[in-house]
């Protein structure tokens, strides 16, 4: 077993080593040290940065997708399942359609997480009732997503002129070309994220034992069930804003962690699919630049297309 783990690992890190070599410009091995030369701009201005983007960002949805399905104990849930996602969006089109900011803008962003962070406050004020079981705040969201999910499609259509390429982009995950300092930025703050969680686990971990379980081990279900709902709703609106909605990491990685590695403890757990989630995103990067070059496929269509066969198979072997 130790064996097939750490040869699974090196498979993993080998792929990942591999993703700043692919794309539409070759790049030497030699070039990439002379300062001088195209490939060594390619591949530490452009390539380094935008890996560690997407080592970030799969490993942030990976990881909220685990604490997703421990917290409401469901193995169908996953970061965008509580609206938030639609909440930005929305509030990204509502900002290019009325008052012409283009995606990405700060003002877009203002937009998306104001809208997102009165979604979160209706989820608190929901959650905080007597009857707020864990199904019933994923109804909640669900709901949510039907609601803002249909509002954002009717601006679309009725605003077609005002839509871009740039806003549809969001509905199928994309992810940005970023200096080296913010993907360093963003990647040191996606370490943290990971620290956060793990450091406060032992609540996830009673309550995949169930409420009552919880409350006889001393945590309270309704308070750090909100708390981990205001943290997680935060860095999901945040990564929305970054990339869009980019679809079954989340959902796919913890299963596959549990499968592989069956970790012990939602530490371990958090940790796993952290890493996997990284390696699955990134290298589903490499594959959106790779099949067509230079034209570069939505990175949440990719993901779709790998992540929804492994969620049958994953499903058909637990049957």
């Amino acid at each position: 077993m130790n064996r097939k783990y750490f040869l699974f690992v090196a498979i993993c890190l080998w792929a990942v080593a591999l993703v700043p070599w692919s794309g539409a410009e070759p790049i030497s091995i030699l070039g990439i040290g002379n300062p001088k030369s195209l490939s060594y701009r390619i591949f530490w201005e452009l390539r380094i940065p935008r890996l560690l983007v997407t080592l970030s960002l799969g490993g942030i949805l990976a990881s909220i997708g685990s604490a997703y399905q421990s917290i409401f104990r469901n193995p169908l849930c996953e970061p965008y399942i509580l609206g938030v996602s639609s909440a930005v969006l929305l509030g990204v089109v509502i900002a290019e359609t009325f008052f012409h900011q283009k995606v990405g803008t700060p003002i877009s962003f203002l937009f998306g997480l104001g809208l997102a962070m009165v979604l979160i406050f209706l989820l608190i004020v929901f959650t905080s009732s007597a009857k707020a079981s864990s199904d019933r705040v994923i109804l909640f969201g669900l709901g949510a997503n039907f609601v803002l999910s249909a509002a954002l499609f009717l601006l679309l259509s009725v605003q077609t002129q005002s839509v871009g390429g740039g806003t549809l982009k969001w509905f199928f995950g994309f992810l940005p070309w970023l200096e080296m300092t913010k993907s360093v930025l963003f990647f040191v703050s996606s370490l943290l994220f990971l620290s956060i969680l793990i450091a406060f686990s032992r609540p996830i971990d009673a309550l995949r034992l169930g409420d009552s379980v919880a409350r006889t081990l001393g945590v309270s279900p309704t308070i750090s069930r909100n708390a981990y709902l205001v943290f997680t709703s935060l860095v999901v609106a945040t990564t929305v804003s970054v990339s869009g909605t980019i679809g079954f990491v989340g959902l796919v990685i913890p299963q596959v962690c549990r499968i592989v590695f069956r970790p012990a403890s939602m530490r371990l757990l958090l940790a796993q699919s952290f890493f996997l989630g990284a390696v699955f995103l990134s290298v589903a990067d490499g594959i959106s630049r790779s099949i067509l070059p230079p034209f570069e496929f939505p990175v949440g269509v990719i993901t779709t297309l790998i992540g929804g066969p492994l969620f049958l198979i994953t499903l058909w072997k637990k049957s």
